[in-house]
């Protein structure tokens, strides 16, 4: 039986490429997702790698913020604790100039009095002497002369009796005048050895100042390159905004929490456009002026040289006399009926929490406490702890603008 012989299948070259094409394809396709899966993956490696970066930059930003407002904040209460410091030792120093003043107007008057009394010792010893001279005259010759004199003995007894006593007397005197001369001269040696005293304790007073005021000047520079790193006006707007909500709140309070009656002859109410400035100078602001941004001018700003004396606009207590940040040494007074009023920014404090003053009365001397960049007085008037403007008040037209 004749086998049939079937021809075999041959693919076209076409055919042959196609296929090898179409196996290329189903080859590649899983290493194609293959190289996109690790595209993928790269990419999500480097995202997760520049968030880290980026946490780790806004952590550093923070820890850095944070220590340079710690490092600020240390320098506030270094400054506060050296101008508490400063204001005290200044005043030590006031009252040892004064003590040394009075010290040397007793030398002085003591002195007058020894060269008075010197001169009466004189005259007193020339007496004496005439005295003396006119004794020896009545002894002259003795008995003799007693015989031969043509003045009866009796005369001449009493006489010697007469000039003895004078002489005892006169004795007795001069001794006393010596002894106060001794004494006096006893208390002019005190009191020079006293007032050296006091001078070495002037001068190391000065020299404390001098240190503590160079190291006053050392924290400020070191805050004001802190400040300088807050570029931001933001940043220092809300710095101002702290200091005024400080300020806001201690008035706040010390105005509800003291309610005082009138202590002048009139209540303060009425003293308006009465009242005297608190320092000599002119304001370099106006109330309610923008200060920066939002933030306004509640009181004036009063340059005047440092050490210039701060006097009470009216009669009050004194309710607050220390430092506060953003102000520096300050004092605030209660003049009733919820007026207040403030000084700020001083170089030291000379009246004390709790004390009565009178209109006039001196309370403190003008400085730059607080980190001032110049010397003057901060001055504030306040009713029920709201501001006002000063120049409804004081003796003055207007301040500068």
């Amino acid at each position: 039986m004749a086998r049939h012989c079937v021809p075999r299948y041959q693919p076209t070259t076409g055919q042959l490429w196609y296929r090898l094409l179409l196996g290329l394809w189903y080859l590649a396709t899983p290493l194609l997702a293959l190289a996109d899966t690790a595209e993928t993956v790269s990419k999500q490696k480097e995202t997760r790698e520049q968030i880290t970066v980026l946490e780790t930059d806004i952590v550093a930003t923070q820890i850095r913020l944070t220590e340079q407002s710690a490092a600020r904040d240390a320098l506030q209460v270094s400054l506060r604790d050296t101008e508490r410091l400063i204001s005290k030792t200044d005043t030590q120093l006031s009252t040892l100039t004064a003590k040394r003043s009075a010290l040397s107007q007793q030398i002085t008057a003591l002195q007058k009095e020894g060269a008075e009394l010197q001169t009466q010792q004189a005259e007193l010893e020339q007496t004496m002497a005439m005295g003396i001279r006119q004794l020896w005259l009545l002894h002259q010759g003795g008995g003799l002369r007693v015989w031969l004199s043509d003045k009866r003995p009796d005369d001449i007894a009493r006489h010697l009796a007469y000039y003895q006593l004078v002489l005892t007397a006169q004795k007795d005197t001069v001794t006393r005048y010596e002894e106060g001369l001794k004494t006096l001269e006893n208390n002019a040696i005190t009191l020079q050895k006293a007032e050296g005293k006091a001078s070495q304790q002037t001068t190391a007073i000065a020299d404390l100042i001098d240190q503590l005021t160079s190291q006053q000047a050392q924290r400020e520079q070191t805050i004001a390159r802190l400040n300088d790193q807050l570029k931001n006006d933001q940043q220092r707007l809300a710095v101002l905004a702290e200091d005024k909500k400080n300020l806001d709140t201690l008035l706040t309070e010390l105005a509800l929490a003291r309610q005082s009656a009138s202590m002048n002859r009139l209540p303060f109410s009425e003293a308006s456009s009465a009242l005297a400035m608190p320092v000599n100078g002119k304001p370099s602001n106006r109330f309610g002026a923008r200060r920066n941004t939002d933030i306004r001018w509640q009181g004036w700003l009063i340059p005047a040289p440092q050490g210039e004396p701060v006097s009470a606009i009216f009669d009050g207590h004194i309710i607050f006399s220390d430092w506060l940040r953003g102000q520096g040494l300050i004092i605030v007074i209660d003049h009733g009926e919820g007026w207040l009023s403030l000084y700020a920014q001083n170089h030291s404090l000379l009246r004390s929490e709790g004390e009565f003053v009178r209109q006039g009365d001196i309370i403190a001397k003008v400085g730059a406490s607080g980190g001032g960049e110049r010397t003057g007085l901060y001055f504030e008037i306040r009713q029920q702890g709201d501001p006002v403007d000063p120049a409804d008040w004081i003796q003055r037209s207007a301040p500068q603008r």
